[in-house]
């Protein structure tokens, strides 16, 4: 890993049985970049993420963050690192309030413990008012606070995933992952996340990796993007490389499109 990176997959490999889900991959990944991982369905995009994140231990392979190897490290413990994520489906605290969302990312941070709640220790309760004002900071931010005590549940499917990309924040990430953003999303939301994901980048000092199947976002925020097909990455460079690349156009359209393209 270079001294700029912040993220390194070195020849990871995860099978699943028999099935290769993603195959010998090797990515690096700059500090404070926005960089995006494409492919089609089923090309192990999420696998990676899920790899990167603790749910899934690599079969072969390192995950190196910061520096340090977390290859196999649980997700609490990869989240207390520094790592922190959104999801393809949100999975928001449907009956909780906003506020109590962002909340909930907040505790990962949290030196209380679970059992002084219930009797009231001073430090408990000065630590929760602590979280409270820092989530409505946060809420402030991001342009959620006036919708801090509605039910998350309740919100626009546009607000909805900006919250959830708060909560992941509240969790103070060096490295965040975003599953699908703009899946959902209308013309006008998505035009808006453009903006939003570079405004998270900067202001909260943030190295971001998207996946996402709206090539407008991938290529209107991403720096550097990889490209993964049956597990195996099969081209990476610059939005300008990725889009005249022939394997990329191949795996998204089919080998007669291109065929017929050129001739």
């Amino acid at each position: 890993m270079t001294n700029s990176s912040i993220l390194t997959l070195d020849k990871v490999t995860m099978r699943f049985g028999g099935i290769t889900a993603v195959k010998d991959l090797s990515i690096d990944i700059p500090k404070g970049a926005i960089v995006g991982l494409i492919g089609p369905n089923g090309a192990g995009k999420t696998t990676v993420f899920n790899v990167i994140t603790g749910f899934y231990k690599a079969t072969e392979g390192h995950v190196l963050f910061d520096g340090r190897d977390i290859t196999g490290v649980p997700p609490h413990l990869v989240c207390r690192a520094g790592i922190s994520r959104t999801f393809q489906n949100i999975r928001l605290f449907s009956t909780e309030t906003v506020l109590q969302n962002v909340m909930v990312g907040c505790h990962v941070r949290r030196s209380a413990k679970w059992w002084m709640a219930p009797i009231g220790l001073p430090s408990f309760t000065r630590e929760e008012k602590a979280i409270r004002e820092r989530s409505m900071e946060l809420l402030a931010s991001l342009r959620l606070d006036s919708v801090a005590d509605e039910v998350s549940s309740s919100l626009p499917y546009g607000a909805q995933r900006r919250l959830e990309i708060a909560r992941a924040l509240a969790t103070r990430p060096k490295f965040l992952l975003l599953d699908e953003p703009a899946a959902g999303m209308n013309p006008q939301e998505t035009q808006e996340l453009m903006g939003f994901i570079r405004e998270i980048r900067d202001r909260f000092d943030v190295t971001i990796l998207l996946i996402e199947h709206d090539m407008k976002v991938v290529m209107g925020v991403c720096e550097y993007i990889w490209v993964l097909d049956y597990g195996e990455k099969i081209a990476e460079g610059s939005p300008e490389v990725i889009q005249s690349d022939r394997r990329v156009i191949a795996a998204y359209l089919g080998e007669e499109f291109v065929h017929h393209a050129e001739n």
